[in-house]
Parts: C-alpha cells; structure tokens; sequence
C-alpha cells in the first residue's frame, strides 16, 4: 500500500521509505510551513534555501554543531532567517506581534533606512508580549538598565549525543583590557563572565547508527550485546551526574534572571526539568529555549550562544507579502462588486483565463505522481465530473480527452482502478478518435489492469456496458498470474524438449562419423565376431547396412 506525506506532497512505495523520509530536515520544514498555512517547498528548492542561510553542517569538534539531535534548530534557524516577511491585517501597521519572526524589531537613527536592530522574543517573557500595551518592548528594554538585572545572572544548558554543558553567566561583561587576541574567540566570547561552569560526556550513542540507546531499545527491543549494556549504564550514569550538578547549583539558580535549556527529546528534558523532586520546574516562567541553532554542548558553544542572545542583531527592515497583498487586493475588489484584476502583468501570465488549464495542470501533475488522496480531494473540493470533465488544450492532450484515457495512455495503472472504483469514471466514453481508455494502450499490464478491475467490481457496477468498453473477460489477478506460470512452465518444457533433440542429432552425426571405418571394413568381412567392441544398437545399424549393399549387389548382378 502507497504511503503519503501530505506536508510535502510525496508518495512512497512501503513504510520504511517513509520512516527515512520523516526522519528528514526537509520534511521537518515542510511540516513548519504547513502549520504556518504555507504550500510545500521540492526538495531542490529546501537545498537552495539551507545554502542561502548559510547553515553550518554537524561535525564533531569542539567549535562543531551538535550531533543528530540537533538537526531540528536547522530547521528552526532556517524558518526564523525567512520569517521576516511580514503579514500585516489591513488596517494594522507591522508590529512584533503578527511577525513568525524569533525577534522583536527596532528601529533607530543609528541605522540606514531599510536595517533595523533585532533583540529576540525569548528574552521578553510571554506575559510581556501578550500585555504589550502595558508593557511594551522598549519599556521592558529600559528596565534591563536597572541595577538589579545589569548586575545579575542567567543560566545556560546544554544536553544532547551524551554530550552535557552547563554554565552560570554573569550579566556583567569581564574586564579584556590588555588581553590577547584569541584567534578561536571574538572579543565579545572573550568578554562572557562565567561564574560556574561543568561539562559531561558519555558513551550513550551508537556509532554510526544514531539515536541513543533507549530510544533503539523503545524501537526494536532490548539489545544483549555489551556495547548496548554499557550505554545503558552511562545513560543512567549522565543522568545522575546532571541532576547531582543542578541541586548543586540550587542557589545560583533560585538567583538567575533566565534560564536557557537546548535539550531535544522528551527523555533529554526530562533530565533537566520536571522530574521528581526537580529544582527547575516544568512550569518555570523563566526557563526558555534557545531560538537558534546551537552547536556541541561543549563551554564555547554556551559562549557563543550567549553572545548571540544578548547583543543587537542588525536586519533588513521586513517588506510585505506581495502575494497576500495581491489576495488582498482581490478579495477587496470582489467585495466591491469588480473583477478582480491585477495590476502586474506576471500575475495576469500567471493565472490561466480558462480555469479548466488550472484543473488540468493540478489533476495532470497528481495522476503522474499516482497520488490517489490529493486526486480524489481535489475533484470532490472543485465538484468536479471526471466523465465530463475534458483536458485542455486539446492540442496538448488530442486523445487522452478524459482522465481515464490520460492513465490508460500514460500506463499509470493504480489511478484506473482508483477512478473507476473510486470516482466511478465510466470506461466507455470516447476520445476524439472514437476510442475507449483500453483501447487506446498497448500495453498488456495495463489491459490487464481493466480486466482485474472488472472483476473486482462485478459486472453491474455503475451500469457499465463492459463490451462496450472493450475490455477483456473478467479476470482476477490470481488467474493472471496462474496463467503466466503455466505459459512459463510451458516454454521452459519446450526448450528442454528442443535442447533434447539437439543433443540427440549430435549423436547421430558422431555416430556416422565413427561409422566410416568400421563399413570399410565389412567390405572385407562380414562376420559379427568382428565387431564384438560395439554396442547392440551400433551392430543393428551395420547388420541393416550390410543388408542394403548386399541387395545393392544383387540388383547389379540381375
């Protein structure tokens, strides 16, 4: 049975060619833009994107992103990088609030006209961004100036691959003066204050399969061999260590202003957050994720990160949507009583003036991709009749009139049982050529497919004339596959036959070939104590050679 993505609009031939395709950043981003009412990207598209964002690739050093469970902030870096367009209501300005974007934006003279600065919404706190009229962005940037924030601290953590970071940062940036330049470090990393930090490792991943050894376990059962033992005990282990570090750190956390957590995976969180007797609550105000992508959960990347969250970022100042605001423009005119035109002319190239080319361009590409869910939703949300229901232009599409003929003609076998069964197609509609779908293929499987349908059906279903379709007897695929067994099996039975009677002429010519000398010598003498080294069928062939010359001889003599 054909598997279906609906959020990126591919099909799959099993399961397991699904289970890869779910697993994939592409169908994560898709999956994004279905939840923000956006259409699917192709897959040449996604790459086109990731090289424009200039996402860093995973690697395992120290400087390096963070393994398989961070594959997700790749997505979610992507979506904020795009996120800056901006979809306004028509009597609203653009504000923080009706943006997808990770940040609150401001302008200031210090900036050309179209940069603005970004500070991300992850600082705010949500009762800030929903209270906006009381609390507005900039009221809640003043109040960082007060004594008690500047001079105060927030946490970071990191967890993922076995790998574990932690740190407490100190709001006030460290004193460089006099300092080196660091060639692996920026000014600003170099100015990050820790307080307290701790790192962890362990052996909880399997090498170059992926995943942690629970979640294989979860997936395929309980593994015997030592290496899964020994990742199951670190996994416990690096749990103990990570919760003995936070009640450690108890009292610098009951202080902290924020608390930033990159744990992907509800078992990776949980080791943070929410489990019994836990210091960080699960319903915590001040416990936030990071909105961006992190690297190794390793001291520099907590650095980086940090550095990241609390300084400007410089951006385009967002434009609006073309698109909508064409929608817009549309809808607007159609509520006015006026067709809805436009006013630029790659819009007018692009919308068909005939709505049938639309259709058919949309139920042409779903009969190709043989995606049965999309087809039969779209003519059921368009009422559309298949039976009436022509291809255009005819230039383009001269016999294949129907969609039925268009499947029967382009060998797409299981979208004619899907319009016959499912959409009730009638299979005697002509074409231009006075031809019916299964007469208009060559091809026997998909004659067959008629056949087999036929069968399936009955013959009084949707009242139609079977002869009239010239299709075949009905026929199960059982049948056909029996008769193709029995044909093979027959044409194997030939070939030993003719491969018998071969051999069997190669022996007759060897035989006269041996012969020879052995007729030369009955010339001398006929007696069969002669010939007492052949075999019984060798001497009745020379008993019945010697008759024949010795009648040879009389007839001469006579």
């Amino acid at each position: 049975m054909n598997q279906l993505c609906m959020a990126c609009d591919t099909q799959f031939s099993d399961m397991d060619e699904a289970r890869v395709h779910y697993k994939l950043d592409f169908h994560r981003y898709n999956l994004k833009r279905s939840i923000s009412g956006l259409s699917p990207v192709t897959e040449d598209k996604f790459e086109q994107l990731i090289d424009t964002a200039s996402i860093e690739s995973l690697s395992g050093s120290d400087d390096s992103e963070s393994e398989s469970e961070t594959e997700l902030d790749q997505v979610e870096q992507l979506l904020s990088r795009q996120a800056l367009t901006v979809d306004h209501d028509e009597e609203e300005s653009i504000s923080y609030l009706n943006t997808r974007s990770p940040y609150i934006l401001f302008k200031s003279p210090l900036l050309q006209s179209d940069k603005v600065f970004g500070v991300y919404k992850a600082l705010f706190g949500e009762k800030y961004l929903e209270d906006h009229h009381h609390n507005s962005p900039l009221d809640v940037l003043h109040r960082w100036s007060l004594t008690s924030v500047k001079q105060g601290k927030s946490a970071l953590f990191m967890i993922g691959g076995g790998h574990f970071a932690g740190a407490i940062v100190s709001h006030v940036p460290k004193n460089i003066k006099g300092n080196a330049k660091s060639k692996t470090e920026s000014v600003q990393e170099q100015k990050v204050d820790i307080i307290v930090s701790k790192t962890f490792h362990r052996y909880t991943t399997r090498r170059k399969q992926g995943g942690s050894q629970s979640a294989s376990d979860n997936a395929r059962g309980k593994a015997n061999s030592s290496g899964s033992s020994i990742r199951r005990y670190n996994e416990q282990a690096l749990v103990k260590e990570v919760r003995d570090l936070i009640n450690e750190w108890k009292q610098h956390l009951d202080e902290c202003h924020l608390i930033f957590i990159r744990a992907n995976g509800a078992t990776n969180r949980k080791t943070l957050v929410g489990y019994e007797g836990a210091v960080l609550k699960a319903d915590d105000e001040r416990i936030k994720s990071f909105p961006f992508t992190t690297k190794r959960a390793v001291t520099s990347s907590l650095k980086k990160a940090w550095v990241e969250l609390t300084y400007l970022s410089v951006l385009d100042l967002p434009k609006e949507d073309e698109r909508a605001k064409r929608a817009r423009e549309r809808e607007l005119k159609l509520k006015e009583g006026s067709p809805a035109t436009s006013d630029s002319t790659t819009t007018k190239a692009s919308v068909p003036t005939d709505p049938n080319e639309e259709h058919t361009k949309k139920l042409i590409g779903f009969l190709n991709k043989q995606s049965a869910p999309l087809f039969i939703s779209y003519i059921k949300k368009n009422n559309l009749d298949v039976n009436s229901f022509t291809l255009v232009p005819k230039k383009k599409y001269p016999s294949t009139n129907t969609c039925l003929h268009y499947a029967a003609s382009n060998k797409l076998n299981h979208m004619i049982k899907v319009l016959i069964v499912n959409l009730k197609a009638d299979p005697t509609v002509l074409n231009d050529m006075n031809k019916t779908p299964c007469q208009l293929t060559s091809d026997p499987n998909t004659k067959r497919q008629f056949q087999i349908v036929r069968a399936q059906v009955g013959e009084s279903f949707g009242g139609i004339d079977w002869e009239k379709a010239k299709v075949g007897p009905p026929k199960s695929r059982e049948e056909f596959e029996k008769e193709d067994k029995a044909k093979e099996a027959e044409i194997i039975s030939e070939k030993k036959k003719l491969h018998a009677e071969a051999i069997n002429n190669k022996t007759d010519i060897e035989l006269k070939k041996k012969q020879t000398p052995i007729n030369h010598l009955l010339g001398i003498s006929s007696s069969l104590n002669e010939l007492g080294g052949l075999t019984e069928q060798q001497k009745m062939r020379l008993m019945r050679e010697q008759r024949a010359r010795a009648a040879e001889e009389r007839m001469k003599r006579l």
